[in-house]
């Protein structure tokens, strides 16, 4: 007798690269764009933790029913460096006539992407490929400490607070705040252009144009 029971693809899902942030530009009649994503060289880590809170209402000494508030996505980003754009335009700074940067500039949101790496139990790899569509920073960590007989690369954490972006919906008219996408044969040109636009749910599928001649 052959047995029913059956295991789900295995698959881990690790590595974090190619991060980049694109500005989030809102027009007079309230129409969301964004401008084409820049690398963010220096990627370390991206951390995103979504909470949603629920209150409990009692009746008859049981659970009567029970509220869940929004959801709330919070997180930090981890970097060695800093872009000097992102700094400029997202991170609060302003750069005088003599090239200092001062802590004088405005906070301006951003979308966020960024890509994982996907290996199955055959050693298969696949990119996943992340996107926080309205992203917001607070000034980042900045310590530092005397080198010793090794020195010790600085890592700067980014605070993060990510949100429903109104510019961009799902079928059901619903603000996204994340979105995520696996690699497929049939989506791969949306990867190539995930780097020259930001991708929305309904991005469609880039068609290769036929060759003339050959």
């Amino acid at each position: 007798m052959v047995s029913s029971k059956s295991y789900e693809k295995r698959e881990v899902t690790h590595g974090n690269s190619w991060g980049a942030f694109a500005k989030i530009e809102v027009s007079e009649l309230g129409t969301v764009t964004f401008g084409k994503p820049a690398i963010f060289t220096g990627l370390r880590s991206t951390s995103f933790e979504t909470s949603q809170d629920s209150t409990p209402s009692y009746a008859d000494n049981q659970e009567h029913v029970r509220l869940y508030g929004t959801e709330n996505t919070e997180g930090t980003i981890t970097v060695l460096q800093f872009p000097k754009q992102f700094v400029l335009d997202h991170l609060g700074r302003k750069e005088t006539s003599n090239g200092m940067l001062i802590n004088t500039g405005k906070y301006t949101s951003f979308a966020w992407q960024y890509i994982e790496t996907v290996t199955d139990e055959f050693g298969n790899e696949f990119e996943e490929l992340n996107i926080y569509y309205n992203v917001r920073a607070n000034a980042p960590t900045n310590a530092s400490q005397t080198d010793e007989e090794s020195a010790e690369a600085k890592e700067f954490e980014i605070p993060v607070i990510a949100t429903p972006n109104n510019g961009v919906v799902d079928e059901e008219g619903k603000p996204v705040t994340h979105a995520r996408l696996r690699k497929t044969e049939a989506n791969a040109a949306l990867f190539d252009l995930a780097y020259e636009q930001v991708i929305l749910p309904d991005t469609p599928i880039p068609v290769a144009k036929p060759v003339v001649g050959g």
